[in-house]
């Protein structure tokens, strides 16, 4: 059996202490803020602080796709070294770079024969994305083979579900997921949607809570209706800057003592689509 190696894209949003104690390779994806184009690197140069003031003083913030040909050389790297490569990335109906890729390894494998990539489409995104990527890691450290943890994951993208609430419609707006009127109408009213990865891999709104705090309260309502595991589950909550993360961390806390609960920073995708103040959170359930 030859040796593979788990890579990903930073769109996983994957915090940086799984990337170092795995060592693990990530696709740096572009953004542009205000005309420049930066790489998103998990917060390694790209300050996620700096990010979400700027963002917050009228940023223009817009994603884009690599070239095929960037991809290719990414994924090169490591079938020159005789590894497989298995790619575990986000929904191609949020970006080209999924059908990007897939024209990458096929160019890749008709040119070297020996080259093995296989490419996940999680149909997902950030933390949704990030807890399949987990526990792919975990099972190749425990010595499970590439077809088993390929296996594993596609079994399971539609048991990882993800949440996010909006504190400013207008960004939505920007997006095209909500009309002009909506938008003007909902800040009045404080309106806060909740969006979701649905099955099919887009952001979706689901749901409009009143307030902060009842779309609070209704994440860990949606929590209870759908978890695996509500007793003893794991729960990753992202935000943008501090603050409701841990109010929400304490409210789960209060109801499941058990649960183990992570805290990360959003990064410019999820910033990017839904502005600052967005708050996630991630977990495995019965579905979507």
């Amino acid at each position: 059996m030859r040796d593979y190696i788990i890579v990903t894209d930073s769109d996983s949003e994957l915090d940086l202490r799984y990337v170092q104690k795995y060592n693990l390779p990530v696709f740096a994806m572009p953004f542009t803020m205000d005309g420049v184009e930066y790489l998103y690197d998990l917060g390694v140069n790209v300050k996620i602080p700096d990010f979400f003031r700027r963002l917050g003083e009228g940023a223009e913030v817009s994603t884009s796709a690599r070239p095929y040909w960037e991809i290719k050389e990414f994924f090169k790297q490591y079938t020159d070294q005789g590894l497989d490569v298995l790619y575990i990335a986000f929904s191609n109906k949020l970006s080209a770079h999924y059908e990007n890729s897939l024209m990458a390894a096929k160019e890749l494998m008709e040119e070297d024969p020996s080259a093995n990539i296989v490419i996940i489409d999680t149909l997902t995104i950030s933390l949704g994305q990030s807890q399949l990527l987990i526990r792919a890691l975990e099972m190749k450290e425990e010595g499970k083979s590439m077809d088993e943890v390929a296996a594993w994951v596609r079994d399971n993208i539609q048991h990882s579900v993800v949440f996010f609430v909006v504190d400013d419609l207008n960004y939505l707006k920007r997006g095209g997921r909500l009309s002009g009127a909506s938008a003007f109408f909902g800040s009045m009213l404080d309106i806060k949607p909740i969006i979701y990865a649905s099955p099919e891999g887009a952001l979706v709104p689901i749901e409009k809570c009143k307030g902060r705090r009842k779309a609070l309260r209704r994440f860990v309502e949606l929590y209870e209706e759908r978890a695996l595991d509500k007793e003893n589950g794991k729960l990753y909550i992202t935000e943008s800057n501090e603050g409701d993360a841990a109010v929400l961390r304490d409210m789960f806390l209060e109801k499941f003592p058990n649960m183990e609960i992570e805290i990360w920073t959003v990064g410019p995708v999820i910033g990017g689509h839904v502005g600052p103040g967005v708050l996630g959170l991630s977990f495995f359930g019965t579905k979507r």
